[in-house]
């Protein structure tokens, strides 16, 4: 099996990467939560599909952390 040279550049991509998805789902809470504009939601949700996010697991998290109706929100914006 071939070793994998993993350096500290690599590490730091996919950490920033990481930080901004995570910011990106904050943000769609808060969206979401706050009933921000259609258009500004439809691009974070974009923007996570982008970043390899199914409509499913965003459904799951703002059930999760909002409520149920959260979750009915976000399904307008993906049918």
């Amino acid at each position: 099996m071939a070793k994998i040279d993993i350096n500290e550049d690599v590490l730091l991509k996919t950490d920033l990467r990481t930080l901004w998805s995570e910011t990106l789902i904050e943000l769609l809470h808060d969206a979401v939560k706050e009933d921000w504009s259609d258009k500004a939601i439809k691009d974070i949700i974009k923007e996570l599909y982008n970043k390899g996010y199914k409509t499913e697991q965003l459904m799951m998290m703002l059930d999760e952390k909002i409520g149920p109706e959260a979750a009915t929100k976000l399904a307008r914006f993906v049918i």
